[in-house]
């Protein structure tokens, strides 16, 4: 079965951490197609895309392929099977979407005859089959697509359907003969590249392929995650919910092992833990943080059934935290500390290296006592700051090699048959994750204890 994954905002992570899940649940898989937008997969396992999107935090929507078509006709002829079929359902109103997407965006002025004809066979479809058709269209806007909010509150999916018209160039689907390699058989790198990144044909060549949506992000409970709860303070910098379980993904830990978050300020990757069936431990040297914690927690334990409520939150710096846990216990640290001041402009690289500098006394104390706590050949994940240049890039921390010297490597996010132009790691294995017109983004690590 084939399934097209909507992809974050960041597609790297994204990428990265439905690799990390399917590899962990043990899906045998083949890759379709790659872009910035989407990962099409041919899965061989059955999946429930529904509980995939409650643990997946960077993938916003799953649909699964209906067929692949040289033209719209045929594609159209397919959603009017799916409306009647839909139609002879026991229920009220139906409610019928659809999005149209690009792998490019400069293809899509390209299209948009297609795209009259589209919309112009949904605004039919209640003559579809009689006068008693209770059909219901959500259009999209002028960017021809419904965004997860949409689909989400209109109840698309329990209610009727979402059509997709992913529009491809015929040289973004070459045949693929993936090599047989192990559990997850992909094509190799070089096969895939080219043709990705080559220059797009738009003739009776190219390819549309039609997906339903299956499942769709719950972007009203992470808000109720983020912004619901007692405690919280926007001006130190709260990493949001998605990447919290994201950086959780990554780190490759069974259902009830151990997390620690050594700097746990109010509980965001805490309470995504606890979520995720999890067991936690948090402190943080910051006393008003650990009570925020506690409340935020609590607050937590009252909204949602937790496997493991009896989390151990607790006062400490990093340097006094083997008073409070014994050594090797932790399955897992997943992290966040400071990101240091917070600009308005672009700082100069004398501001960026005094802020570094501070940090090296830090990072190394704390990646010193991790060893002590944390089980062999487990994971930290953790976030740096990392420094919008003036020419566009990120300046990042220096000290990488000194926190690798104490016994820890690097471990690449994604694999080689993953990467391209727009899916891609930094030179040293990380993934940054920014905003637009963030001057202090975040640079996501992975280690490994040696």
């Amino acid at each position: 079965m084939k399934y097209i994954f909507h992809l974050g905002r960041v597609p790297a992570l994204s990428v990265a951490e439905i690799q990390t899940i399917f590899k962990k649940v043990k899906v045998n898989f083949s890759i379709d197609l790659i872009s910035s937008k989407f990962l099409i997969l041919d899965i061989k396992n059955k999946i429930n895309p529904d509980d995939l999107l409650v643990e997946i935090g960077g993938i916003i929507k799953i649909a699964r392929v209906l067929g692949e078509y040289e033209n719209p006709d045929e594609a159209l002829k397919k959603t009017i099977s799916a409306i009647e079929e839909l139609n002879k359902r026991r229920s009220s109103k139906k409610i019928i979407g659809y999005s149209i997407y690009f792998t490019q965006n400069k293809e899509k002025d390209k299209v948009l005859e297609i795209s009259e004809k589209i919309r112009n066979n949904f605004s039919n479809a209640k003559k579809l089959r009689s006068k008693d058709l209770n059909l219901r269209i959500v259009f999209p806007g002028k960017n021809m697509e419904l965004n997860s909010a949409s689909v989400f509150k209109n109840k698309i999916i329990k209610k009727g359907m979402e059509f997709n018209f992913l529009f491809l160039p015929a040289c973004s689907m070459p045949p693929l003969t993936p090599p047989k390699r192990g559990r997850t058989s992909v094509p190799r790198r070089e096969e895939i590249v080219p043709p990705l990144l080559g220059e797009s044909r738009w003739d009776t060549e190219n390819k549309i392929i039609l997906s339903k949506t299956v499942a769709v992000q719950d972007i009203e409970s992470y808000s109720e995650r983020d912004y619901d709860r007692p405690k919280r303070n926007p001006k130190i910098g709260i990493i949001p919910p998605k990447l919290a379980q994201i950086m959780i993904n990554l780190a490759q830990i069974k259902k009830g092992e151990v997390l620690l978050d050594p700097f746990c300020g109010i509980g965001t990757i805490l309470q995504e833990a606890l979520l995720n069936d999890y067991k936690v431990v948090g402190s943080d040297a910051n006393g008003d943080q650990i009570a925020n914690c506690k409340e935020n927690l609590e607050w937590l334990s009252k909204k949602y059934i937790l496997k493991y409520p009896d989390y151990k939150i607790f006062q400490s710096d990093m340097k006094n935290i083997t008073r409070k846990i014994k050594p090797n216990s932790i399955d897992a640290i997943v992290t966040e500390s400071t990101l240091g001041p917070i600009y308005k402009k672009v700082p100069n690289k004398a501001e960026i290296g005094h802020n570094y500098n501070r940090f090296i006394k830090m990072y190394t104390g704390f990646f010193q006592i991790a060893k002590l706590i944390l089980r062999k050949n487990k994971r930290i994940i953790i976030t740096i700051p990392a420094y919008k240049t003036k020419n566009g890039g990120y300046a990042t921390a220096p000290f990488i090699d000194r926190l690798e010297k104490i016994g820890y490597s690097v471990i690449s996010p994604l694999d080689r048959e993953f990467i391209i132009e727009d899916i891609k790691t930094t030179d040293r294995n990380s993934i940054i994750y920014d905003r637009p017109n963030q001057i202090v983004a975040r640079e996501v690590l992975i280690f490994k204890n040696k």
